[in-house]
């Protein structure tokens, strides 16, 4: 899929920072980095240094106050994690939850989805997967199974539709790139069209249908247009697996009529064709980046979030991109 923007207009609007905390919030962009407020996709708040335990207690928080990690520094500048990370999903259910020691990942993963289910588990060892790691569909069947060998898959990786049947066989390569694959239908006869990882979803109509209905459908919102503040926001979005459109968030806001509009926009899609692993319906999240400025040209659209390392964004660690 093609990196393109949709130019729309916003105004410019501000982080509303947690109460009662003793250290100014750090602002930090996607690459957990930090940076101005303009630049930013999160923020940081961090407690003044408890000397009994000797650790900081530390919340990221997304740029509308939603909580998105929780957990504790042993150090400040730089930040060195220590003790037990949970990310959360935009509800405020636990997304994802693992032990850090000296500022790596170490012990046992549990990732879940947001209604408590358990989603993925595995085990971390100095920052990097190692041993047995298994995911698990939404109805409770097994998605995937295989191992990691300091950080690199080995072995067989099988995985499942959530009816039980094998879907796909894996034999990855030294780098942990596929070196044999076979697909599956669920009758258990091989998939005879050609293999592919991964495949995003799909609109109705393609990519320019979509970036064309975002643009019939946003309205410029009365007061932003008076004060007539021009820039950017980042709206993410989760297609699921049943192809429908979730967790709408604001990755970067600048006036909060204009947030809410854009939120409602993308709220609002349609539902497009699931994207698929491994022949696997398949939830993925994706970036729109919408900008409001005098004179509307709609120049592009969609990029796709990068994949975060797993222990390294303000995000549910195991978030598929």
């Amino acid at each position: 899929m093609r990196i393109r923007y949709v130019f729309l207009l916003l105004a410019a609007g501000t982080v509303r920072l947690a109460q009662g905390q003793s250290l100014p919030a750090v602002y930090l962009n996607d690459q957990n980095r930090p940076t101005v407020p303009d630049s930013a996709t999160h923020y940081r708040v961090v407690e003044r240094r408890n000397e009994l335990l000797g650790t900081h207690a530390m919340r990221e928080f997304s740029l509308l106050g939603e909580l998105l990690l929780k957990g504790t520094l042993s150090s400040i500048d730089p930040p060195v994690r220590n003790g037990l990370l949970t990310w959360y999903h935009p509800e405020g259910s636990r997304a994802a939850q693992v032990h850090y020691r000296d500022d790596e990942a170490n012990g046992l993963y549990v990732g879940w989805y947001e209604d408590g289910r358990v989603s993925q588990r595995g085990d971390y060892a100095n920052g990097q997967r190692v041993g047995r790691w298994i995911s698990v569909h939404r109805n409770g069947q097994k998605r995937s199974e295989g191992h990691y060998n300091a950080g690199r898959p080995v072995g067989e990786w099988r995985y499942y539709y959530d009816t039980g049947e094998l879907s796909a066989i894996e034999m990855p390569d030294r780098q942990g790139r596929p070196l044999a694959l076979a697909f599956f239908n669920k009758d258990g006869s091989p998939y005879m069209q050609p293999v592919q990882v991964r495949k995003l979803p799909r609109f109705p109509g393609g990519e320019a249908a979509l970036l064309s209905l975002v643009a019939r459908n946003t309205t410029y919102p009365r007061e932003v247009r008076r004060k007539g503040i021009v820039g950017t926001v980042l709206i993410t979005y989760t297609v699921g697996e049943d192809g429908r459109v979730s967790q709408v968030r604001v990755a970067q806001s600048l006036a909060a009529e204009a947030d809410r509009e854009a939120q409602r926009v993308v709220a609002s899609l349609p539902r497009f064709e699931p994207g698929r692993e491994y022949n696997l319906p398949t939830a993925m999240t994706f970036t729109i980046p919408i900008y409001f400025g005098p004179g509307f040209s709609l120049a592009s659209g969609l990029k796709p979030t990068q994949t975060p390392p797993s222990e390294a964004r303000a995000a549910a660690p195991e978030a598929t991109d």
